[in-house]
């Protein structure tokens, strides 16, 4: 089995991998203060949880954008696993050209979203990904990474305006029956998630006509990409484990 970690600026997100196939996926706070020990415990009682045994992991891919958890994983794989991760970042040659100005900046999550739709999608296409920032990224017909374009996240927005507004405080999230909300609440659900889906309308409507592309995959993955997509008026395609995909995939295909 190949176990593939996704560390991100909120959530560290596991998958494990037996034959080309996603079995298991497992999701922790991100956390700077947990120790060695805490992360396998945690990994340990997730898996004793679905009966999947450690042990029979014989490969570790990590993508992160937090360089202490990835000091603390890694460490962590090679002391209960006995296993050096491979990881995957900007500065490795990963089989597919990163085509900006500085490939060493490009996060490992935005490496892996487009290995992964490239692979299983086609090419050329567009990811959104929903996290602590929502991130727009684009491959050519080669598959090649051409760019994109960074937010602020869904959430983290929310959050900031809850933060700064008295009399405002934090809803749920669910989809309003209007666009013209009838109090606080609906007014907030309204303004966050169709100002969302009318944003990844007009960013992927932007995109396809500066590089004149119409029929094209559009997945989107993560947070509340499912919500968000399910509203936008683009053809989109919700691919929750995309990240962890292209983890898997491209460790399998560079070792």
């Amino acid at each position: 089995m190949i176990l593939a970690i996704d560390i991100g600026n909120t959530n560290v997100v596991l998958g494990l991998f037996n034959n080309d196939e996603l079995i298991e996926s497992w999701r922790l706070n991100t956390a700077s203060t947990r120790t060695i020990d805490e992360c396998w415990v945690a990994v340990k009682l997730l898996a004793m949880d679905t009966n999947r045994d450690l042990k029979a992991i014989d490969g570790v891919v990590i993508g992160s954008v937090v360089p202490k958890e990835t000091f603390v994983f890694k460490k962590m794989c090679d002391h209960y696993l006995n296993l050096t991760p491979f990881e995957i970042n900007g500065s490795v040659d990963l089989g597919i050209k990163l085509d900006v100005t500085s490939p060493e900046e490009v996060g490992a999550d935005r490496i892996a979203n487009v290995y992964a739709v490239g692979k299983l999608y086609g090419k050329p296409a567009i990811v959104v990904d929903f996290g602590t920032a929502t991130t727009y990224d684009v491959i050519d017909k080669s598959g090649n990474f051409i760019g994109g374009a960074i937010a602020p996240g869904i959430e983290t927005s929310a959050i900031r305006l809850f933060q700064k507004a008295a009399l405002l405080h934090p809803i749920d999230f669910e989809i309003p029956d209007s666009a013209i909300g009838r109090d606080t609440r609906t007014n907030l659900e309204s303004g966050i998630l169709f100002g969302a889906a009318d944003q990844v309308d007009g960013m992927i409507k932007r995109i396809k006509t500066e590089k004149e592309w119409n029929d094209i995959p559009v997945v989107i993955t993560g947070g509340l990409g499912k919500v968000i997509g399910g509203i936008a008026k683009v053809d989109i395609t919700f691919d929750d484990d995309l990240t962890l995909k292209g983890l898997f995939h491209l460790y399998k295909d560079l070792n």
